[in-house]
């Protein structure tokens, strides 16, 4: 008997001995554990929040790539989604979907990340970290995915060549680091690619993909026992890595003179691109503040030197901080006759000064007060927090971000004169010229058949649905829409909806326990379809000028109050409105409001600003549309928009015709134009967080309810206008091209098969991995790397429309375009699967409920509701009909909606 219960103390104490990691650390409700086997924790639970947010960050990125291999680690990541030895390729990306899961993977120089997002369920969790702990021990490549998975790299390649200002950063990297550490394209290049070996992925993934070298962060509604028994379970039993996964050598930058050139894009910018010491050196606490006080608006050194006198256009400073290097760009961009040798010379003189000259306390404060809200905002909102992290611990300390943020708030003028000096000591900068291309395009209107004649839909025999699409029946767990629909309910019963005295909507939503900002949306509408004619660019003008000054404040002063406040505010100027979004520290909404009302009803349109911004929006409207898909939604524009006016609203006009109305516009132009269209009647207010609501509708009433606009106001509605099918050809002088399709057709809201039109467009093309576009096009027939589709039905009117779009390699736009017209053929005369159905249902409610489970989407809802005369009780309907909606129904809907022989396609192509 005493051995028997010795033995059971002992299985006990083993057991116990193994039951959860060590917690290392804990700040400021994060907890870091670690396993034995090395591996790293980070838990940041929030029961508050509806979602849960995971990022499996593995720390070796392209740095690691064999120098006879660049790109391993980029294509790596992709073929991490092939499949395990328990689950096929297509069976993980199924699984991910039927679980909710809202999936994605980057590479960096310093890391891989595996990141997703789902609604908090622990049985997700649970799922999601079975299946991360097979890709890090039982992986399955074969060389039919990996030569498959070259050719969608490639596409990546190419379209981030395409990608001017990102390929221009390329390239000073690859200068100042002479084609190595840094200087290397994490991406690696398409002839190198092709040289990778199976046994090259093997390798890789056997050296770095190990416990040791992973950090897993989860932030969001999880339970931290729940998850951290979870993680132990399926990932302490994994043994680390005897590979030296840390030795990765260091390749300093050269540091010579340099000068590039590179001709892409519409902008001309000049840069100068100094090295940076490895990420965590106290130096580059210099850098968060330097970036600010160069390029800051409107209180920058550059901007005031550079962009007032108008010797540019804009200014930039961007740090870069890799884990041993970097780098910060310092640059601005140039309008058409302003030289970039002045330009040069002054930002060298800047970087001079800023080392010979003492840096005043007041500028520091500034920037000190400016930053001084963002450490809590980002600690309460758990998408941002997650990435925060993650990119933190990729650079060798998870809390960096955070300490930085706290030593800029105790940095001295002092301090900071001696890190720059420092920073710049010895210095040369690699000098770079990013030259617009001279626009040069040629449209051909080619009315074509449905398919072009060698793919025909009627004389190739189709089966009904593509093979990948299939899979045989399952039990998906529906989410409950009862339940769901309850708590759509309590969202809707915590809405006070009222008007102010002149009839502006107000909706708000108190939440009492909530730690975040106080968010709001306000929107001002005025004019109609006559009296706005002809306006287009004196109303964008007095929409950017409101914030550039009151009759009480500059605009210097205006920037620094709403800073003090801890708050923010944006003015965006829309077609016949005016959007103002804003965030606040509840103990200051009423204050912020007061400045947002200041702004809108009492701006003074400086004379200095007034010329300034008008030279800006002129200047802007004299870069040349070169990128392929600005050229596709230009002609697309001007083919569907043709029956229009020029001075119609409805049409956007051609850059030339913008000019000439701007050329126009005065001073007295624009107050006039304040006086008689600004007022509030017509618009609505909304705000979500926690304040006290009868507090804010005084408020509200004070500052808006007797403000009135002197035009008559009628919304612009958009409607139904048949358009004959066409296939247009435009010329792009790029490495590669882009295509967007659209079917048009009568529809609304209201309209009878409206949820059903929504499901068929999910399954045509929505999700860029599972759609059955993306299945065929970017799987099977390689042609793209990022396809997809959106619809869009109008509450009001019935201009509605299904979109598809995405880009392609040089030369392969008509098979492209071909093949995409096959799958909306198919989806039309064969329909969609019960498969395909259930999981576009289950998929959709899902995405809907994680909707609601953010507040800032929440908040842009009830604005939209406002303006629509609806509530939350439009989302019970439409779930409803979602769960209920049938095969029978679905099916008839594609085929009379999606009709192939009625799109509209445009393809910019190099050939």
């Amino acid at each position: 008997m005493l051995r028997y219960m010795v033995f059971i103390l002992l299985v006990f104490v083993s057991v116990q001995a193994k039951a959860l990691p060590e917690l290392m650390k804990s700040w400021e409700g994060i907890d870091e554990y670690r396993l034995e086997n090395g591996m790293t924790i980070l838990l940041s639970p929030d029961a508050e929040k509806k979602v849960i947010h995971v990022d499996l960050v593995y720390l070796t990125g392209s740095l690691a790539d064999p120098e006879s291999a660049p790109g391993t680690a980029h294509l790596l990541e992709h073929m991490m989604f092939k499949g395990t030895t328990q689950r096929t390729g297509p069976q993980l990306l199924a699984d991910l979907q039927e679980q909710g899961i809202q999936f994605n993977a980057t590479t960096s120089f310093d890391r891989t990340r595996y990141s997703a997002m789902f609604h908090a369920d622990q049985s997700k969790l649970d799922f999601l970290l079975e299946l991360e702990a097979e890709r890090m021990v039982a992986p399955v490549f074969s060389e039919s995915d990996m030569s498959a998975e070259v050719e969608v790299v490639r596409q990546e390649i190419t379209r981030a060549q395409n990608d001017p200002l990102g390929f221009f950063n390329q390239q000073l990297l690859a200068t100042a680091w002479d084609g190595k550490g840094y200087g290397r394209p994490v991406l690696g290049n398409y002839d190198e690619l092709r040289a990778i070996t199976l046994q090259d992925l093997r390798q890789f993934h056997a050296d770095y993909y190990h416990p040791n070298n992973a950090v897993l962060v989860l932030t969001g509604g999880f339970d931290l026992d729940q998850a951290l028994s979870s993680v132990n379970d399926r990932f302490a039993k994994i043994k680390p890595s005897a590979h030296a996964i840390h030795n990765i050598k260091h390749t300093p930058s050269k540091n010579t003179d340099s000068t590039i050139q590179v001709q892409q894009g519409g902008l001309n910018i000049l840069a100068l691109s100094y090295e940076l010491p490895p990420s965590q050196d106290e130096r580059n606490t210099a850098l968060v503040v330097l970036a600010e006080m160069l390029a800051g608006e409107p209180h920058g050194r550059l901007y005031q030197s550079l962009v007032v006198s108008g010797k540019a256009q804009s200014v930039f400073a961007i740090p870069q901080f890799f884990r041993q290097g970097g780098q910060v760009i310092i640059g601005v961009v140039l309008a058409q006759g302003q030289s970039p040798l002045i330009v040069q010379q002054e930002l060298i003189a800047q970087i001079e000064r800023l080392r010979e000259q003492p840096i005043p306390l007041d500028e520091l404060a500034r920037i000190q007060t400016m930053r001084r809200p963002l450490k809590n905002l980002i600690l309460n909102d758990t998408a941002s927090l997650s990435d925060v992290l993650s990119e933190a611990v990729a650079q060798g300390n998870w809390l960096l971000h955070f300490q930085r943020h706290d030593q800029v708030e105790t940095l001295t003028p002092t301090q900071l004169q001696v890190q720059v000096e420092t920073l710049f000591a010895d210095q040369k900068p690699v000098v770079g010229y990013l030259l617009a291309q001279h626009e040069e395009e040629s449209v051909s209107d080619n009315t074509k058949e449905p398919l072009s004649s060698n793919r025909s839909a009627t004389s190739t025999k189709m089966s009904p649905l593509v093979s990948t699409s299939q899979k045989a029946a399952v039990e998906l767990d529906m989410p409950d829409v009862e339940e769901f629909n309850a708590y759509i309910r309590a969202i809707e019963d915590s809405i006070q909806r009222d008007k102010l005295s002149n009839g502006m909507k107000v909706a708000l939503r108190p939440l009492p326990d909530s730690k975040d900002l106080v968010l709001g949306n306000l929107n001002l509408r005025f004019g109609d379809l006559e009296n706005l004619q002809g306006t287009q660019a004196v109303s964008d003008l007095v929409g950017t000028l409101l914030i550039r000054g009151t009759h009480k404040r500059s605009y210097q002063a205006l920037v620094d109050r709403v800073n003090q406040l801890g708050a923010g505010f944006q003015v965006m100027p829309k077609r016949g409105m005016l959007n103002v979004s804003f965030a606040s520290p509840p103990e200051n909404v009423t204050k912020v409001l007061s400045l947002i009302a200041e702004v809108l009803k009492a701006p003074a349109f400086p004379e200095s600003e007034f010329d300034l911004v008008k030279r800006h929006q002129m200047q802007a409207l004299m870069t040349p549309v070169t990128q392929p898909a600005d050229l596709v939604n230009r002609t697309l524009r001007r083919y569907t928009e043709q029956h229009y006016s020029q001075q119609d609203v409805r049409r956007h006009l051609e850059l030339q015709e913008i000019r000439q109305q701007l050329e126009k516009v005065t001073r007295k132009t624009a107050q006039q134009f304040h006086r008689d269209y600004y007022g509030a009647q017509y618009g609505e207010v909304a705000i979500s967080g926690n304040f006290d609501s009868e507090q804010i509708k005084e408020t509200l009433e004070v500052l808006f309810g007797n403000w009135m606009s002197l035009s008559s106001y009628e919304p612009i509605i958009m409607t139904h206008r048949e358009q004959p099918p066409v296939r247009k050809d435009v010329q792009a002088g790029s490495k590669g091209g882009y295509y967007q399709g659209r079917i048009y057709f009568s529809a609304n809201t209201s309209t009878e098969e409206n949820t059903e039109l929504f499901i068929v467009e999910h399954v045509l093309g929505r999700h860029p991995l599972t759609s059955r576009l993306s299945k065929r096009l970017r799987e099977q027939e390689l042609l793209t790397y990022d396809i997809r589709s959106s619809i869009h039905v109008p509450t009001q009117g019935d201009h509605a429309f299904v979109s598809i779009r995405g880009g392609f390699s040089k030369g392969q736009g008509e098979q492209l375009a071909d093949t995409i017209k096959e799958e909306v053929n198919r989806i039309a005369e064969f329909g969609v699967s019960q498969y395909e159905l259930d999981l576009a249902k289950y998929t959709i409610l899902t995405e809907r409920r994680n909707t609601l489970s953010d507040d800032r989407r929440v908040l842009r809802l009830l604005s939209k509701q406002l303006a629509d005369g609806t509530t939350m009780v439009s989302w019970i309907v439409r779930n409803k009909e979602y769960a209920e909606a049938s095969l029978e129904k679905v099916n008839a809907a594609a085929g009379r909606y999606f009709k192939v022989d009625e799109m509209i396609e445009v393809i910019a192509d190099s050939e």
